[in-house]
């Protein structure tokens, strides 16, 4: 017998075993991202509720910092026996302004009376309908309401004043509420749109990613930019950006969920050489 025969096979390499994914729990780095794609659903939903809470304490904190006051100026500064029957407003004798930077509520029985306002959102009562316009009012136009004829309010300050007290605290945390829960919302509906885009990179790149997971990875993607857009409502009612610097962080912070939902599909566990799929809309 040879030597060769007498030789003893080689044994086939081991296959390496698979990486451990990732923990996730921060939507703040692309790896952190790809995380989620791998997560259970309550992971997400708890940072997807966590980063909605964050942007509705900024635009609470702003509605009671910068709006709040302006509506109480207005209300103290109501003579008795305003009010609203009809669809006019009666017991005005004159114009009662209260304007800050951020707000101006004017209140006129005369359809064509010059408020002079400056503010980034005008808001007039005038005798038969409610005007509400900004600064961009000349490229977006303004909306026009008309008091509704069985309309009978009493807006004198004896009664508004106390009202607006009580109920104060209570609009600012449904406001609040209802920031989450259309952020919540809005997030699931877009996260449809993105997956598509998430999974054609995860196939480019050799990357497991299936459709729930690029659906889960398109949900985190999109929570970096609401948190870049929290911070450019306390900028702007911190007074350190204007409007159109508002309106800078907006636009940017679109722009941000495609960068995250492009890059961070790259960084999901790779494809073995035997489950690599031709076809990344192949489940």
């Amino acid at each position: 017998m040879s030597a060769e025969a007498e030789k003893p096979a080689t044994p086939p390499p081991e296959p390496e075993p698979p990486a451990a994914p990732r923990v996730a729990w921060q939507p703040l780095t692309f790896g952190g991202v790809a995380a989620f794609s791998q997560a259970p659903w309550r992971r997400l939903l708890l940072a997807q509720t966590l980063t909605a809470l964050l942007v509705a304490a900024s635009a609470v904190w702003f509605l009671a910092h910068c709006y709040a006051p302006v509506i109480t100026q207005e209300i103290q500064k109501m003579p008795e026996g305003a009010g609203l029957a009809g669809g006019q407003l009666a017991g005005l004798s004159g114009i009662e302004i209260s304007e800050s930077k951020f707000l101006s509520i004017a209140i006129t029985a005369a359809d064509d009376a010059d408020l002079d306002q400056s503010a980034d959102v005008q808001i007039v009562f005038r005798r038969d309908r409610l005007d509400i316009s900004s600064i961009l009012s000349s490229a977006l136009g303004s909306l026009e309401f008309d008091y509704s004829n069985q309309s009978a309010l009493d807006l004198s300050r004896s009664r508004l004043e106390p009202w607006w007290g009580a109920w104060r605290p209570v609009i600012l945390v449904a406001a609040g509420l209802a920031v989450v829960v259309w952020l919540l919302l809005v997030w699931a509906a877009l996260a449809w749109i993105y997956a598509p885009a998430a999974k054609l990179v995860a196939w480019f790149c050799d990357r497991q990613l299936s459709w729930p997971g690029a659906w889960r990875l398109a949900c985190a993607a999109l929570l970096p930019g609401a948190v870049l857009l929290a911070l450019g409502l306390v900028c702007y009612g911190g007074q350190m950006v204007d409007v159109f610097g508002l309106g800078y962080f907006g636009t940017v912070h679109l722009l941000v969920g495609w960068v995250y939902v492009l890059g961070a599909p790259a960084f999901a566990p790779r494809l073995s050489s035997a489950k690599k799929i031709c076809n990344p809309f192949h489940r």
